[in-house]
């Protein structure tokens, strides 16, 4: 469902007046008119209705009403991806879906296996954001996710920061549990870590465990690591969402 995701500054407003980028995509690339239609979100994920009143060549003015009946009803649980960048351009897909598929917070890390070439930070920052940005308006999501600057792996050592049920994927199974027994207690807040290309080494896989994270495995075959980011994302969400309809079934 496409819906339109309002500036940072917004804060109620009855009346908006918008340009620069969001005129170019109300006018130009959805090309609405007087009188169009379409859900519109702030940052904080309330939803609103947005009417278009008037459309000139720098400006649009919209109207702008409470969404009450399609609100995101509180509750459920926050997902981080812990994603160790990859070559090229790959974290852009990645962020694309990680937001398609409701994940809170990104954080991209430096390891040993890290393949990048140097980057300008801040421009990278903006093209993740503006990515981030997109696939929300694509996607019908609530909520920009929190896309971080790159740190090092390293900064994960126990005691540097609280991640909640903190979970790294690995292309070999290093324990004995299932990811369903791994997410069966408080899931209130995921983490979920994917390494590079390379895979994580035996150091870092020795350093995450130190810090409190568990392994978790998807099974044999090689994925790209676009592809293994999705499918642990939807892996976790899909049990966390369910989980309640597992244990439920498990009583029958």
């Amino acid at each position: 469902m496409k819906q339109f995701l309002l500036p940072s500054s917004y804060a109620g407003e009855a009346r908006l007046s918008l340009t620069g980028d969001d005129h170019r995509y109300l006018a130009r690339v959805l090309r609405l008119r007087e009188g169009a239609e379409l859900p519109a979100v702030d940052v904080k994920g309330s939803r609103y209705r947005m009417t278009i009143l008037r459309v000139d060549k720098t400006r649009c003015l919209a109207e702008l009403l409470p969404d009450r009946d399609n609100e995101v009803p509180p509750g459920g649980f926050s997902l981080t991806l812990l994603q160790c960048l990859p070559k090229g351009r790959k974290i852009d897909l990645i962020i694309r879906q990680a937001t398609e598929a409701g994940v809170s917070r990104v954080v991209p890390l430096f390891s040993e296996r890290t393949l990048v070439r140097p980057a300008d930070e801040a421009v990278r920052q903006a093209r993740l954001a503006r990515v981030a940005r997109e696939a929300l308006q694509q996607s019908g999501r609530s909520r920009l996710p929190v896309i971080e600057e790159p740190r090092g792996l390293a900064s994960l050592a126990a005691g540097r920061g609280d991640w909640g049920t903190a979970l790294f994927f690995h292309e070999e199974r290093l324990s004995a549990g299932s990811l369903h027994e791994l997410l069966a207690g408080q899931t209130d807040r995921v983490s979920i870590l994917v390494g590079p290309e390379g895979g994580l080494s035996p150091a870092e896989v020795n350093l995450l465990t130190a810090a409190g994270f568990r392994p978790a495995y998807l099974g044999s075959g090689v994925l790209r690591v676009e592809t293994a980011a999705l499918y642990a994302i939807a892996a976790v969400r899909t049990i966390v969402q369910e989980k309640d309809a597992w244990r439920a079934a498990e009583k029958r």
